[in-house]
């Protein structure tokens, strides 16, 4: 993303939450104007104002942020004591909570202004809808019904239409999936408010004496313990949904080791995790370097450049900035101003920095110890995803050193001996003045030419991918079946069943070669009409079956004859069904033709 388009946003948002919190505070100091004096029961108001500080202490998560069932007592107090007194109360809690709880001066701000805002364009706009309608105080509880329903969805419209207005702005995405799961919590809060409002006009109607401030101690004090323990128990449910997690992940990761993408799933779940605006996944390579594994939110191009220095080396454990100010400046330059929360995590083994893990929030002080230590075993175990793809890295180079030099061997004791013979039996023909001798000497030089020849051929054969590289493990055995069929005039009838699996190289190589030996085998010795090849992907295992409906053998008779005559098709496919801790089965009756049964564990 473009460092100019990120300011221009950023800037925008800036303005906008400035412009908003300036006319919210212009409209407070306008309603601490229009108030004379507490017309009504100041201990009500007192307690409702106390209702309302726990219900805001309490929130409960919604999507990246939070809200509250505070509503029903924000409508009560502008219900008893005006929309201007509703405003100062409801300003002045959200201030004291949010100076409370330490965020940044901005939304220390534009949260109480936001919700001034919304409280008296509701009121106008309300006012305006039931004169224009003709309704009235006269109407008796159908006008307190109505104008209930009018202000709860009028507030909760603005109020949203405001916030999703600045995230739409922001340089960060505002996905759609985002806004229709915090729209869909966000309406049941409504109705859960409104249905309580109902019940407060449906026993206030019934004049069963003075409402007084005991009415309203026992009436909300249900809505406030509610709230508590929504919020506590909201918190204990995110800490088990972490854990659970952090489980899934794990599985996860070990599945998709082998694959190049395997950074998608930390991606995707990382939010599961921690709450965060801005994630940096960087992986050390060769030299030093660093590679950007993960970059989304609020992080710049070229951040990677600021871990090259050495200063996270000795590091064993995370590093938390809670405040802009103490973010250091090289970093901060790559991050939205926004950004004011950071914490790294070096990914650590055996005393060498693997990796580096980076999550970032636009609040202060958000990330406490949990946070720290969920964050600091997801870095454990990328860490050792890491060096194992490393040390894979490692074997991988090796191999290929050591099939070179094989490849080294075979041709300097092979085809170079073939041709420095032939050459030296051509230089001797040269010598030679017999026709005879000069032609058995020219004849025996082509002969060891065309064997080179052939040896060159099958190397080159030999160092093809194989099918399973180029067309994957069922379309390579189809491909054989097609094969087999052209060859012995076998019906060849493939099946696949159960939801595909993405298996690892080596495994689809095994299975290939096993269920290629096995379909050879019948259409070479079995002399069968028909051949069956199923495969079955279930979970955590695939199950291959070969079948044919020829004369069927004895296998303790094969088996000998394997040990005696060097045929080596079923030892070969037990060592290839071991190699991949399957389970290779082969039943086989003379006259009832032979089915082989291939269980491939697929889970790890």
């Amino acid at each position: 993303m473009e460092v100019s388009y990120v300011n221009r946003r950023e800037r925008y948002v800036n303005w906008t939450i400035m412009g908003l919190s300036i006319i919210g505070w212009m409209l407070t100091f306008y309603s601490v104007l229009q108030i004379d004096g507490v017309e009504g029961d100041l201990m009500t108001l007192l307690l409702l104002t106390l209702f309302l500080l726990l219900t805001e202490l309490y929130p409960i998560p919604v999507w990246k942020g939070i809200t509250t069932l505070s509503f029903p007592l924000i409508y009560t107090i502008v219900l008893l004591y005006g929309v201007w007194m509703g405003v100062l109360t409801m300003v002045a809690v959200s201030l004291g909570i949010n100076l409370l709880k330490r965020r940044k001066k901005q939304i220390v701000w534009f949260n109480p202004g936001q919700l001034a805002i919304a409280l008296v364009v509701t009121h106008i706009l309300t006012e305006w809808i039931l004169t224009a309608t003709g309704w009235s105080l006269s109407d008796g509880v159908g006008y307190f019904y109505l104008h209930l329903c009018l202000f709860t969805f009028i507030f909760y419209l603005i109020n949203n239409l405001l916030i999703d207005f600045v995230l739409w702005i922001r340089p960060q995405p505002y996905a759609w999936e985002d806004w229709k799961q915090k729209s869909i919590q966000e309406t049941i809060i409504v109705l859960i408010s409104v249905c309580y409002l109902f019940i407060m006009f449906a026993l206030g109607s019934q004049n069963r004496g003075v409402v007084d401030v005991f009415s309203y101690l026992f009436f909300f004090s249900p809505l406030v313990a509610a709230s508590v323990i929504s919020a506590v128990i909201s918190r204990q449910h995110r800490e088990k949904r972490r854990l659970k997690a952090l489980v899934s992940l794990t599985k996860e990761l070990n599945r998709t080791l082998p694959s190049e993408n395997w950074t998608a799933a930390v991606e995707r779940r990382i939010d599961e995790f921690i709450q965060t605006d801005a994630t940096l996944f960087l992986i050390k390579e060769e030299g030093h370097s660093w590679k950007v594994a993960i970059q989304t939110g609020g992080i710049l191009d070229g951040v990677e450049q600021v871990f090259q220095e050495d200063w996270l080396e000795n590091v064993d454990e995370s590093l938390r900035y809670t405040t802009k100010k103490q973010i250091p400046l090289d970093l901060s330059s790559y991050l939205y101003s926004s950004i004011r929360s950071v914490m790294i995590t070096p990914l650590r083994v055996e005393d060498e920095t693997v990796g580096i893990l980076l999550v970032g929030s636009e609040q202060n002080q958000i990330y406490h110890t949990t946070d720290i230590q969920f964050l600091s075993t997801l870095a454990n175990q990328l860490a050792v995803i890491i060096k194992t793809r490393m040390l894979f890295s490692e074997r991988e180079k090796r191999i290929l050193l050591e099939e070179r030099n094989r490849l080294a061997r075979e041709i300097h004791d092979g085809i170079a001996q073939t041709l420095a013979g032939a050459v030296m039996n051509l230089e001797s023909s040269k010598r030679v003045n017999e026709g005879e001798e000069r032609t058995s000497l020219v004849n025996e030089s082509i002969l060891k030419l065309r064997g080179s020849l052939g040896e060159v051929r099958e190397s080159i054969y030999a160092l093809r991918p194989s099918p399973t590289e180029k067309f994957g493990v069922e379309e390579a055995i189809k491909a054989k079946g097609e094969d087999i069929s052209r060859d012995y005039g076998i019906d060849v009838q493939m099946k696949l069943m159960g939801d595909r699996s993405d298996l690892p190289p080596h495994i689809q190589q095994n299975v290939y070669e096993i269920m290629s030996e096995a379909m050879q085998n019948a259409g070479k010795h079995a002399q069968a009409s028909v051949l069956q090849v199923t495969f079955r992907y279930c979970k955590g295992h695939l199950i291959a079956r070969v079948k044919d409906d020829g004369k069927g053998f004895r296998l303790y008779e094969a088996l000998l004859k394997a040990n005696t005559d060097a045929h080596y098709g079923i030892l070969n496919m037990n060592e290839l069904a071991e190699q991949i801790d399957a389970s290779l089965k082969i039943n086989s009756s003379e006259r009832f033709g032979t089915v082989i049964l291939l269980v491939v564990p697929i889970s790890k």
